[in-house]
């Protein structure tokens, strides 16, 4: 018997038949698991090798002086013109920072904060995967990861986007099942010792107590119940060593968020508010095809939108907020089910705990080389700097200042990174002096600074040489070490 050209048996066409759709079923199971480690991968390369923001400077420095003589309740200042009453609240991050930095060195930090990135990335996708498939959850937790971008340093900042996440997760838990979550309230506690924005955690609390009031999850009894989480989560906070001082601490930044960058209005010019606000378009369209939602979930969205348009900082939250929402919405979209718990696979589990393996072993050989020096500051002048006198003042910009401090503690910029412990009058003159606006001479003189080191070409930079005669002995990438004409 003989088979015609181009025909097949019916052996070969139930074995392909069996072969061909199994194929793509496998490169969608393998997909979302290929892409969290493309997205780890970008997280190493990018953020965690390299220690490169320059607050990390202060953040060590003030770490070193609590392990040391300072209390938490008066706290110290770091030069002579910080005069202002401030308010630990970021120390336990600080302290451990420190003692890594004491232990292994700057690689040790940049480890640390290299490992707080990894546990953000995994709490994102843990969070999303709990309410959505494998690669809804990915999908969303890779935009996150973007929207989140500018946070990603080595700073305590990256902690509260991790709680941020926990709590919303654990809120949207109480809407499934109508348990309370009464671990928040101590988790808050550690939270208020670890970094400023606690308070996001109590909001979201009170947001969500809203929500199931109004979708009669809670009521009577239950709805003052919940209500008590949030609110003893904020009388926990004057619990901490700091005390009820810490209420008080975020009128020191509302009183400098003019003259802070990121505490300024979002630019949709930059990519992470533009990933972020896509998030919540793309939330608020699925939503639309489906029709209706809950009063909690609503909200949420209406607090992350909210979060995304006040300020460039809270960007990253309000990404953080949406995202669950959003991969559950997505996972509806793909397969039609209801909201609830997804399981996970034990091989799910292996893999992303092997992905996240690699990445802290793939840092621990990467930084001591990466991160044996620190990154973005003037490293050559530093010997110039160790030269001057003890109590010499310098002449600096915001980021080169918190470097020198760490660097070279015996010399006293003009100012650091920390603006809480700035009088607001003496912040705005020093930023007329960085832009050489009128009265920047009267700032040099009242500073007795004889050195400066500034960025080439800068305002300030060209008026200190042109106006008053100071000379250029050294440079360092963009840097300029200036010195006064009658310097020695």
């Amino acid at each position: 018997m003989t088979t015609e050209v181009g025909a097949t048996t019916g052996a070969d066409t139930t074995a392909g038949a069996a072969l061909v759709p199994a194929r793509p079923g496998r490169v969608i199971e393998t997909a979302p698991f290929v892409l969290l480690v493309l997205l780890l991968a970008v997280v190493l390369k990018y953020s965690a090798l390299t220690l490169t923001n320059q607050d990390t400077w202060f953040h060590l420095t003030l770490g070193d002086h609590f392990r040391g003589d300072w209390s938490l309740a008066h706290p110290g200042a770091l030069t002579p013109f910080a005069t202002s009453q401030w308010v630990p609240t970021q120390w336990s991050t600080e302290v451990l920072a420190s003692l890594v930095e004491h232990w292994f060195g700057l690689p040790g930090v940049a480890w640390l904060f290299g490992a707080f990135y990894l546990l953000l990335v995994l709490t994102a996708y843990g969070v999303c995967r709990a309410r959505s498939g494998a690669l809804p959850a990915t999908v969303v937790t890779a935009l996150l990861v973007f929207a989140a971008a500018p946070a990603l340093s080595a700073r305590p900042q990256v902690l509260s986007l991790i709680l941020v996440a926990v709590t919303v997760h654990a809120w949207l838990r109480t809407w499934d099942d109508g348990r309370l979550r009464w671990w928040l309230v101590p988790l808050t506690w550690v939270w208020a010792t670890a970094h400023g924005l606690w308070s996001a955690g109590v909001l979201l609390g009170l947001v969500c107590c809203v929500g199931l009031l109004l979708d009669r999850r809670v009521g009577g009894r239950r709805a003052v119940l919940a209500f008590a989480v949030p609110l003893l989560s904020l009388a926990a906070t004057a619990l901490t060593p700091v005390g009820p001082r810490l209420l008080a601490a975020q009128l020191a930044v509302s009183a400098r968020t003019s003259l802070i960058a990121e505490w300024g209005p979002t630019s949709f010019r930059t990519v992470p508010a533009l990933v972020a606000a896509a998030m919540v378009a793309w939330l608020a369209v699925l939503w639309a095809r489906r029709g209706g939602t809950s009063w909690t979930h609503l909200l949420l969205l209406l607090l992350a939108a909210a979060w995304i348009l006040l300020v460039t900082r809270t960007v990253s939250l309000g990404a953080i907020v949406v995202a669950p929402l959003l991969a559950q919405a997505l996972e509806r979209s793909i397969t039609g089910a209801g909201p609830g718990r997804t399981g996970t696979r034990t091989s799910e589990r292996w893999v992303v705990g092997a992905a996240a393996l690699g990445y802290l072993l793939v840092l621990a050989l990467a930084v001591p080389g990466a991160a044996a020096t620190a990154e973005g500051v003037p490293t050559r002048f530093q010997p110039r700097l160790e030269a001057l006198p003890a109590g010499s003042t310098l002449l600096v910009d915001n980021g080169t200042g918190a470097w020198v401090e760490w660097a070279v503690p015996a010399v006293h910029p003009v100012v650091d990174g920390m603006l809480d412990a700035y009088p607001v009058d003496y912040l705005r003159r020093y930023f007329g002096f960085t832009r050489a606006e009128p009265g920047w001479q009267a700032f040099v003189r009242d500073s007795g600074a004889r050195a400066g080191i500034l960025g080439s070409g800068s305002p300030a930079s060209t008026a200190l040489q042109e106006r008053l005669g100071w000379r250029a002995v050294a440079r360092d990438r963009d840097w300029v070490y200036l010195e006064a004409p009658d310097a020695r």
